[in-house]
């Protein structure tokens, strides 16, 4: 039996992964860390064949926690980064020690890096001979990660002052003039983006664009409104409870990705 670890700090992608490995009837879960320090104390107890490891964590870099089980485990799990964004750099250091995998998580591409896991579990010995070359190619593309990943913080104006803001902070975005104004629960702030180069700059996985004008963050909504022939509003979390409109043509896509 393969034995599974899952590391994401959040709940919702935990269980759809754990979902997608249990169809495996060689795959077993047994276990889950919903943050770096849980995933460095459970894993190196509980010796999985492979840690599925997100990549951005509220503590810390996933890629640092992968780092640091390589270099503390005497034997390390193969590791599989998981994010919602797409690196296409990684595809050139995919190798037997190392994979990435990119949400929301398809099931074919999952089944080729079980394959993969299955053959390394049957190579074990000649695996482990060669862990300096895997460990050298772990950090290779630990290094390509993080030269590659997408900013953790967004560059806003308020005052005539430039702050970074947290991507998790923001509520929605809308276009005002040239220029994306980004709202959070309590504030509104200037940007120097397009709303297209501000949705560039986001998790796909968390942010919707329900409008030609709207980008909105859908952990921050909180009502789905029906509205004429058809179309729908969002009520979203912030202090003034705005009403943000969503594209006919895009209702279906978000009554999925909001569960209904």
């Amino acid at each position: 039996m393969l034995k599974a670890f899952i590391v994401d700090d959040e709940a919702p992608a935990r269980a759809e992964l754990r979902y997608l490995l249990e169809q495996f009837p060689d795959v077993t879960v047994i276990g889950e860390a919903a943050s770096g320090e849980e995933a460095i104390e459970s894993i190196t107890g509980a010796e999985p064949d492979a840690v599925f490891l997100d990549i951005h964590l509220h503590d810390r870099d996933g890629v640092d926690v992968g780092q640091e089980l390589y270099e503390t485990m005497q034997k390390p799990p193969i590791i599989i980064f998981a994010s919602a964004y797409e690196i296409h750099a990684v595809r050139a250091f995919e190798t037997d020690a190392v994979d990435y995998i990119v949400k929301p998580f398809s099931e074919h591409r999952l089944e080729k890096t079980i394959n993969r896991v299955r053959r390394l579990r049957r190579q074990n010995e000649a695996v482990q001979s060669h862990a300096p070359q895997l460990e050298e190619q772990l950090n290779t593309l630990l290094k390509s990660v993080l030269a590659h990943q997408q900013p953790r913080r967004i560059p806003v104006e308020k005052n005539g002052k430039i702050m970074l803001i947290d991507p998790n902070d923001i509520v929605y975005a809308t276009l005002d003039s040239r220029y994306a104004t980004i709202y959070t629960e309590a504030d509104q702030y200037a940007t120097s983006f397009s709303l297209q180069e501000l949705e560039s700059r986001l998790s796909p996985h968390q942010f919707f664009r329900t409008h030609r004008a709207y980008i909105v963050n859908l952990a921050k909504t909180a009502e789905l409104v029906p509205w004429f022939k058809g179309a729908v509003h969002l009520v979203m979390q912030d202090a003034r409870r705005t009403e943000v409109p969503v594209s006919r043509n895009v209702v279906k896509e978000l009554k999925k990705r909001l569960g209904f």
